[in-house]
């Protein structure tokens, strides 16, 4: 059953990437100490809660930090769970590495990879309404440790930045930059606990809202077929 959730969870945090900050080193909740919550509705059911201990900065673009972690999620009334996280995250010129706390080794099959959160970067800052970044694509590997694995494969298109525009956010009222883009996974099969379990594929249109002032993705939706789920930052400390 615990495989299962891990499985599970994979899919519901690939619902979710966007949900993104552009400078992780100077992140707001980037500190010893510091907290985010994440909250969705909608189609997907989440709450997750990331802290940030250890940090060290080096230089802006450079950190790493330990990040430990909750989440409990469910997915249109099917697939439900909750997962502890712990890892140790590395930054270095926009890309972000997440490894076991004292292994060096990157998480194993079955354990969730926190790039899914994608709060930690796209790579690029925002400047202006019309600009594009670059199309984005990274893998999760699906199954059983030390079993026979399935790569998955998360796309996600070139983003478009529309005008800024000014929403309500936990942190207030905003202004902020509507970041548009589609993601996409293909159907496959997963060897979990000997049974082979199919993982349908998820085609989504995605808007980011990025607010400069803060520095953070507040707020994503999300649109899966017509069916569909607001993600939000809900706390930062």
């Amino acid at each position: 059953m615990k495989n299962l959730q891990r499985l599970a969870l994979m899919l519901m945090m690939a619902l979710t990437t966007g949900v993104a900050h552009a400078e992780v080193c100077n992140a707001r909740f980037f500190h010893d100490g510091g907290e985010i919550e994440i909250g969705g509705s909608g189609i997907l059911s989440l709450n997750a809660r990331l802290a940030f201990s250890q940090v060290k900065k080096n230089t802006p673009e450079v950190c790493q930090a330990h990040v430990r972690g909750f989440a409990k999620y469910a997915y249109m009334g099917l697939l439900n769970g909750s997962n502890n996280l712990d890892h140790l995250m590395k930054v270095n010129a926009g890309k972000s590495s997440f490894t076991k706390p004292g292994s060096g080794k990157q998480g194993e099959a079955g354990q969730l990879d926190l790039r899914l959160f994608s709060l930690f970067g796209y790579g690029a800052p925002i400047q202006s309404a019309g600009q594009r970044l670059p199309a984005q694509s990274f893998k999760l590997v699906l199954g059983d440790p030390g079993q026979p694995t399935t790569p998955l494969t998360v796309r996600m298109s070139e983003k478009t930045v529309g005008a800024q525009q000014s929403i309500q956010t936990a942190l207030g009222q905003q202004t902020c930059w509507p970041v548009r883009y589609s993601r996409n996974t293909d159907a496959t099969m997963a060897n979990v606990r000997g049974l082979m379990v199919a993982v349908p594929a998820i085609q989504s249109k995605v808007v980011d809202w990025f607010c400069p002032q803060v520095r953070l993705v507040m707020k994503q939706e999300i649109d899966q077929g017509g069916q569909k789920a607001v993600i939000e930052v809900k706390s930062v400390k």
